[in-house]
């Protein structure tokens, strides 16, 4: 049995039940796969499907039911059958990888996303940048974590390389437990935190770790590129003992932003505070005169791949835009196609009658 309250039932989600829910029960999704959910309710776990209705009736695959969600299912003695999603209080997705031109819901209903990476090769402040601009979209709190403190020798330098674009920062090491007392800190009940980040930072290292307990399967990483084989596979909820919950998830080889232009302001907020003294508001801060950010790059009071971060990301989000209303451009075509054929059918098949 779960108490509700403990894995972040909150009125939020309570003033959405009307009465005709009253024969649904609450519950939260732990995992998906392959269209097979397991669910936590106050009866206990169920294996779910979804309601045929309701996968008909959703327009976008982000729509549909993710790990983190609240739904209502009518629940029988083993299985249950998801009937509707509640609406999420914050959503982290990106961009689907690959072509696609379709948002993918990673896990929702988190309030504190700890993105990891690993003081390594693989330490890569752009990258950070991309993630960061993602959470803070998300609507969840940040939560930066450098992990794998043990095998670096100056862990403050990478420290000073992220406390502009980052407030919340923990060095920490799964392997000797540094650190860790820090993050345990936000586990509480109630709340929801994720794990995300790159395969071979440590993500699972760390939640069993926190737990103390081998509850996630760990490998060694590749030595001569810092990659770790994917040891998380699928997106999944695990209770901590005492209250919280923790959402672990595979490793990101990809991230393609999906977020708001306005988004940039908290992870380039150094940036955008220079900027605000430039002689022109349009300034590109590439030639312009006056132009206060390259001063800035110039004196040594900003690094010049910050500037180069947030001019990346300014132009990966306006493309991601452009593909987004491009595609939704097509599928408005496509669903009036359909609906101009059917009615041509209708219209057809009508006159045929009137001859009868």
């Amino acid at each position: 049995m779960y108490s509700l309250p403990d894995i972040g039932w909150t009125p939020f989600f309570q003033q959405q039940l009307t009465e005709n829910d009253s024969d649904l029960v609450p519950a939260r999704v732990a995992t998906l796969s392959r269209g097979i959910f397991r669910l936590l309710t106050d009866r206990g776990e169920r294996t779910a499907s979804l309601a045929g209705r309701l996968g008909y009736e959703s327009e976008r695959l982000v729509d549909l039911p993710v790990v983190g969600d609240w739904v209502l299912a009518r629940v029988a003695a083993d299985t249950a059958v998801i009937e509707r999603v509640l609406k999420r209080r914050t959503k982290l997705s990106r961009m689907a990888a690959g072509d696609r031109t379709e948002e993918q819901a990673l896990a929702t209903n988190v309030d504190i996303v700890f993105l990891v990476t690993s003081l390594t090769r693989e330490f890569n402040p752009r990258r950070i940048e991309r993630y960061l601009t993602q959470v803070w979209e998300s609507g969840a709190r940040p939560y930066l974590v450098l992990n794998k403190v043990d095998l670096a020798e100056s862990p403050h330098d990478y420290v000073k390389q992220v406390e502009d674009m980052a407030e919340e920062v923990a060095l920490t090491s799964a392997a000797t437990g540094s650190g860790v007392d820090q993050i345990r800190l936000e586990l509480r009940p109630g709340l929801t935190v994720v794990f995300v980040g790159s395969s071979g930072v440590g993500k699972s290292s760390l939640i069993n770790r926190l737990l103390d307990d081998d509850v996630q399967t760990v490998h060694d990483i590749r030595e001569g590129d810092d990659k770790g084989r994917h040891t998380t596979t699928a997106r999944e909820m695990i209770l901590v003992p005492g209250g919280g919950v923790i959402i672990d998830t595979p490793g990101l080889r990809e991230l393609q932003v999906l977020a708001d232009a306005s988004t940039l302001s908290k992870t380039f907020s150094d940036v955008e505070g220079i900027a605000e003294e430039c002689a022109f508001r349009d300034c590109t801060h590439t030639a312009e005169p006056n132009c206060a950010v390259i001063s800035a790059i110039e004196a040594g009071e900003l690094d010049d791949g910050r500037l180069r971060g947030y001019q990346k990301l300014q132009r990966d989000i306006a493309h991601a835009d452009r593909r987004t209303d491009r595609a939704a451009q097509l599928a408005e075509k496509k669903k009036w196609k359909a609906i101009s054929k059917t009615n041509r059918r209708r219209d057809k098949q009508g006159g045929r009658d009137r001859y009868k």
